[in-house]
């Protein structure tokens, strides 16, 4: 909780440096469910990639992929902005995260970017039959 809580708080941020004064609310949101799509959608083409040879759009698994931002949102919604929680999150971690480096922020997509890249390199020296 305390990870999408320093997230939240730095994308609300960023957020309201950039012009988005607004709705950063919405955007934070958006930006962390972004990561958390991506996360889910590596491990899911790690499993189908490696473990699984069947089709990724097979029938039974043809919906997952639009449900996952989807629910993702919907839940960090209830969890980071519903009731003004959004306000008890900038208040309680102003003094604490205001003016700290940002690398965690950064990091968290990126990281997802990266492992998706690495599986298709290694999915495609397996293709090759390299390994």
């Amino acid at each position: 909780m305390r990870i999408l809580e320093y997230l939240f708080f730095k994308y609300y941020n960023w957020a309201i440096k950039v012009g988005n004064d607004d709705m950063p609310a919405t955007f934070s949101l958006m930006s962390i469910t972004l990561g958390i799509s991506l996360y889910c959608i590596d491990v899911i083409g790690a499993y189908y990639f490696f473990i699984s040879p069947k089709s990724v759009f097979s029938k039974s698994y043809k919906y997952i992929f639009p449900l996952i931002p989807i629910i993702s949102y919907i839940v960090l919604y209830f969890i980071l902005v519903f009731k003004d929680k959004d306000k008890q999150i900038m208040e309680k971690h102003q003094d604490e995260w205001t003016g700290k480096k940002s690398l965690g922020a950064v990091l968290f997509p990126i990281v997802a970017y990266l492992a998706f890249g690495i599986e298709l390199f290694i999915k495609m020296l397996m293709n090759r039959g390299v390994l």
